[in-house]
């Protein structure tokens, strides 16, 4: 390996040692930026991958054919690997390569020779050299390279070799279909897990993330391993795959190679995260513009979760349809018949005909209402969900208006079980954006900031999750006025409405929370909602940032921003109802907001509204009388421990109304004691007053400071406490 060193050497100082790679080099420039201009003229991303990896086969196979003597062929096999065999090479990914070799010492010149001309065209190599016997040891050792040998491409050299690998990696000895399936799944679980097995991250991968271009190569992966093909038509044929499902596919990663070549130049690297910065100027440059209603970025972002959505969705229906049909087809299932329509099947609910959805459209919501109610069903087996979205156009004005379907969707909220788990399936699967055509129009959409981190559709899911998590006994020690709270609700599915509907008018323009207020209160009509409960979910909708607003915003031991606050509440039903959708809302949003700080300003504004609504709404409190009232009950106190009232009176002489309007009279009495001590009496003295259960609340500390004001006082503490 000594002659590589002088290569390297002058590739360092920038030398080219070959008049052949320079030329190659400038050729592959060329033929990059012609690339480049006819992709953001928007010229169709098949041709141009398949351009791409044609100039790189060229250039690939002239440097092999310059280097490996014509003698030496037969001993040497030239295979892509990869994105480069599958002809998806995007203008920053690796080159893949995997040589076959019958002659190690022999020809390790010739090879060390070849790769380096390759890395002076500045490519990122990725390479493999072995023996057959290696290749094959490595198959069956690795998933990853027997992944990667399986869809091998010849390049050049020995086609006998290439032929003899191909034959040898179609034993059922290495990686028969069942194995391959359960390892390909597993890894795929694992790389779901890495990405919180969402599919609207704010920064999503293209590649990794749960629905990207991985998911879909995993999938023809496991098709091939079976039927020997990738081809869509092939496997239409073998009755894998659907038309629908086949234009869902061919569509949605079109979609994705076009967003990861642009992502790559606008990038200039090896870049298959849709970061922030490069979400704005890919939508720009590829034609999404801001309007009134939201910004062209969100539009973007919106088609794209929309795709991966339904991408993922493909990729779910059919890794469980090949369990279903190919590996498990022999096995005697286990069948519960649950009514005319469907049964269990090996716990997977199952429509019974396929003729169900067309003779009983109505079942298209009672599948879910079935799941709501029983625990034992782990969900939807693939020919069904087919079945669901074939027929998905049945769920029209004259189904929505339906009182059968009304009460199937109300009985759905009021299920003992899996409600949110339902209803993600039903987003999943069409059926809600179809049942609610407003909530069609949120799914995928995003706010492009870093406050929000799920989509409009899915932070309105993880709402009613945090709902319905306040019923276990877990989360009292977090959340416990709010599990307080969700006990004391008369009916339960008037919030679970209310947050269905607190955020479905976002992206229209206007106020979102009067927009989602107006579907409210369509929906509780077609509902058969009462007046006094559909006025309850319409205020809730157009309210529910009022508390968390005032909490953090107002005053709140100014008694006229509890009684306004209070007069708008109106009952302390109302007040439990939006407090828990406040929660469940701020937690929803952005779990790194909820902290001690909001949890103890909004228990105490629910605690001091909670107590004005049992006084009475006619009974006002102004400042002075609150003032006055303090000072007089902590006076009393003091008094009848031995105090001197002058003392007492002095040290009131310091703090301003609002140290009485902040503490309870037996915190002002405890407090006055501490600083009528003589040895706090200094100028300078500080008091750290241990307040602990009496103002205290969600693991909030309070420090009193008792000093004389003096400059940069403030900045002063500051730089303390954060020591």
């Amino acid at each position: 390996m000594r002659k590589d060193k002088p290569a390297r050497e002058q590739r360092r100082y920038g030398i080219d040692i070959n008049p052949l790679t320079q030329k190659l080099k400038d050729e592959l420039r060329i033929k990059d930026e012609e690339l480049a201009d006819r992709y953001w003229k928007r010229t169709n991303v098949e041709e141009i991958l398949s351009e791409r990896t044609q100039a790189f086969d060229r250039i690939i196979t002239n440097i092999w054919q310059q280097i490996v003597p014509e003698d030496s062929k037969d001993d040497l096999a030239l295979l892509a690997l990869g994105g480069y065999a599958r002809q998806e090479l995007f203008p920053k990914s690796d080159i893949d390569l995997l040589i076959i070799c019958t002659k190690a010492k022999k020809h390790e010149s010739h090879i060390s020779q070849f790769l380096h001309n390759l890395y002076d065209l500045n490519l990122e190599i990725g390479h493999a050299v072995r023996s057959l016997r290696e290749c094959v040891r490595a198959a069956k050792d690795d998933i990853t390279a027997a992944t990667a040998m399986f869809e091998q491409r010849y390049l050049a050299g020995s086609r006998e070799l290439a032929s003899a690998l191909e034959i040898q990696l179609k034993s059922p000895q290495i990686w028969p279909p069942a194995k391959f399936y359960k390892a390909k799944c597993a890894e795929q679980q694992q790389r779901h897990s890495q990405f919180d097995n969402v599919e609207y991250g704010l920064e999503p991968n293209i590649k990794g993330s749960p629905g990207g271009l991985r998911d879909l190569q995993t999938v023809f992966w496991v098709l091939d391993r079976q039927f020997g093909t990738t081809d869509i038509e092939a496997l239409e044929n073998e009755g894998m795959l659907t038309q629908e499902e086949s234009e869902r596919l061919n569509e949605g990663r079109r979609y994705l190679w076009w967003l990861r070549y642009g992502l790559h130049l606008i990038s200039e690297r090896k870049e298959d995260r849709l970061l922030f910065e490069h979400q704005r100027t890919l939508a720009h440059k590829l034609g999404f513009y801001d309007t009134k209603a939201r910004l062209g970025v969100e539009s973007f972002m919106q088609l794209y979760y929309q795709h991966v959505l339904e991408l993922r969705e493909v990729n779910d229906i059919l890794l469980q349809h090949f369990e279903e049909a190919i590996l498990r087809s022999k096995e005697k299932p286990k069948i519960e018949i649950i009514n005319d329509d469907f049964q269990i099947r090996d716990n997977y609910i199952e429509a019974r005909n396929s003729a169900i959805f067309q003779n009983n459209p109505s079942a298209l919501l009672e599948i879910f209402v079935i799941m709501a109610n029983r625990l034992d069903i782990s969900g939807v087996r693939a020919d069904t969900i087919r079945l669901i979205r074939d027929n998905i156009y049945r769920i029209d004005d004259n189904f929505r208006k339906a009182p059968i379907n009304n009460g199937l969707f109300i009985e759905l909220l009021k299920a003992p079980y899996t409600l949110v788990s339902q209803l993600t399936r039903m987003r999943r699967y069409g059926v809600l954006g179809k049942y609610l055509p407003a909530f069609g129009k949120i799914v995928g959409q995003m706010q492009h900031d870093l406050f929000h981190i799920y989509t409009v559709d899915a932070h309105t899911m993880t709402v009613i999750r945090n709902m319905r998590r306040l019923h276990y006994r877990s989360s009292e020690e977090k959340f416990p006025v709010a599990c307080h709270c969700v006990k004391s609700l008369p009916k339960i599915e008037i919030l679970y409405i209310a947050g269905l509907f607190h955020d479905i008018g976002k992206g229209r323009g206007g106020d979102h929370s009067t927009l989602g207020a107006e579907d409210a209160r369509t929906f509780c009509k077609q509902h058969s909602l009462n007046d006094s409960d559909t006025e309850l979910v319409v205020w809730l909708v157009q309210h529910h940032l009022l508390m968390s607003s005032i909490a953090q915003r107002k005053d709140l031991y100014d008694p006229t921003v509890i009684h306004s606050f209070a007069q708008l509440v109106k009952s302390e039903m109302r007040l439990n109802y939006l407090y828990v959708l406040t929660v469940a809302d701020i937690n929803a949003t952005n779990p790194t907001l909820w902290n001690s700080w909001r949890a103890t300003l909004l228990r105490q504004l629910f605690s001091e509204t909670r107590k004005a609504l049992r006084r009475g709404l006619e009974s006002t409190i102004d400042k002075k009388a609150a003032v006055i009232a303090c000072k007089d009950r902590a006076k009393e106190k003091l008094l009848s421990e031995g105090m001197n009232e002058t003392t007492i009176l002095s040290v009131w002489s310091i703090p301003s109304d609002d140290f009485f309007l902040r503490h309870t009279p037996r915190q002002v009495a405890s407090i006055t004691k501490a600083l009528a001590q003589p040895d706090k009496q200094s100028e300078h003295a500080v008091i750290f007053q241990d307040l602990q259960g009496q103002v205290s609340e969600e693991g909030a500390t309070e420090i009193l400071l008792h000093t004389s004001d003096r400059p940069n006082l403030f900045a002063s503490i500051v730089i303390e406490l954060a020591r």
